[in-house]
């Protein structure tokens, strides 16, 4: 039964990661496609080219980062060698609490420290060359000590929470994890505009003006209280656009990036907003909240089964239980379902989106909504041609081209 549970293991990691290699590799082939006729006004020909370099270079690193990942765990994996640390963990301490943080800090410590470097690639080489980026080594190290700070503080506190809950709740581990873990995720979407925004750009409210008086005057119309909209300086990392609503009911906030401001008239904005209105009218942020909850719930009680079963340990070479080494294994393990799950969760989001989109054309207008979307997709980067495959599985959002295509069928 342990070979059979090695190999399973094994054999489900390099699977799934080969899938993730084949679909990337569809995707990226997909950029030499014909652009369709709605959106071939989103680039002109020398940024179209520029776009393909760009993506071209970023699909590359892409995989790298991925092939060196896979090749390093998997050797650690089939070698033995995670089992052989969280044997020297359980050496080293008796204490339960401390052997898990030690494990899964020793691996999230190397991962992080590999990541950077990507990271660093990625921002002043890639982002750089092609005119993207505007963030310095000083901003740059300032918000990789931040993210370290709150990974270690939520990360590791999420850890011993979970380890105190399986080792005083028995079989009840599921429903007190379930309970804790949706609590604190309530609490870091009602406090993300006030606490953790903060940490890395500056919040400053939306003058008075011409485009306050038209995103108020859209609230009005359509019944939904707006109490506080804020700039945010994402210009000083990148010249990318977005917009966001954060938070529930009298909690809600607007945050509108700078670029967003210099990139798009008064109306597209008033238009972008209008959709993420259209996404409150229609309650998808509570659909949202229930869809993330069910998955909790499935993985969670999927974990508590995995955990318990002390062949999985011994299956590794590892002869006493340890969470974190079991938790490691689960996260390979329980992929196939999770991809079973998104994707499930990502279809009913492209349809929220396709609502969104239509009611931002009724609020505003049609061609607003549409010339919106499109300077979303240019000044992003957008790829107008994704393979079906990798947009079933992955994309949250219908292609620009589909979403053009939607609002021109009204």
């Amino acid at each position: 039964m342990e070979t059979a549970i090695f190999w399973l293991v094994i054999g489900i990691f390099i699977l799934m990661n080969l899938f993730d290699f084949f679909t990337s590799h569809l995707n990226n082939k997909a950029r030499f496609l014909p652009i369709p006729d709605n959106v071939k006004d989103v680039y002109d020909q020398e940024s179209y080219e520029k776009w393909r370099a760009y993506s071209g270079e970023n699909e590359r690193l892409s995989t790298i980062r991925a092939t060196l990942y896979f090749l390093l765990v998997l050797a650690l994996l089939a070698g033995g060698h995670f089992a052989s640390l969280a044997e020297a963990v359980q050496d080293w301490s008796g204490s339960v609490y401390l052997q898990n943080l030690l494990f899964l800090g020793i691996l999230f410590l190397a991962s992080f420290i590999v990541s950077i470097f990507f990271r660093a690639y990625s921002t002043f080489s890639i982002e750089e060359r092609y005119g993207f980026n505007r963030s310095t080594v000083k901003l740059f190290i300032r918000d990789t000590i931040i993210r370290l700070f709150l990974t270690v503080i939520f990360g590791g506190g999420i850890i011993l929470l979970l380890v105190w809950l399986h080792e005083v709740a028995g079989s009840l581990f599921f429903l007190y994890a379930f309970i804790a873990v949706m609590a604190i995720f309530l609490f870091v979407n009602l406090s993300y505009v006030k606490i953790f925004v903060p940490l890395f750009n500056k919040l400053t409210p939306l003058e008075e003006g011409e485009l306050k008086e038209k995103i108020e005057n859209l609230a009005k119309k359509e019944n939904y209280e707006v109490k506080k909209i804020s700039v945010m300086d994402a210009s000083r990392r990148s010249t990318k656009l977005n917009a966001f609503f954060s938070g529930f009911g009298r909690f809600k906030n607007v945050v509108l990036f700078d670029t967003l401001l210099d990139k798009m008239s008064d109306d597209e904005v008033v238009a972008v907003l209008a959709h993420e209105i259209g996404h409150a009218k229609h309650k998808d942020v509570l659909k949202n909240l229930l869809l993330s909850s069910t998955t909790l719930a499935i993985v969670l009680a999927l974990l508590y089964l995995f955990i318990s079963i002390d062949a999985i340990y011994a299956a590794f070479g590892l002869d006493e239980p340890l969470f974190a080494f079991g938790l490691l294994l689960f996260a390979i393990v329980v992929n196939p379902v999770t991809l079973l799950i998104n994707m499930a969760g990502n279809v009913f989001s492209r349809k929220a989106e396709y609502k969104a989109d239509r009611f931002a054309a009724e609020s505003t207008s049609q061609k607003t909504m549409q010339s919106a979307l499109k300077v979303l997709a240019r000044e992003n980067f957008s790829h107008l041609t994704p393979h079906p495959l990798f947009v079933f599985l992955h994309y949250s959002h219908p292609p620009i081209k589909d979403r053009v295509g939607a609002l021109e069928r009204l």
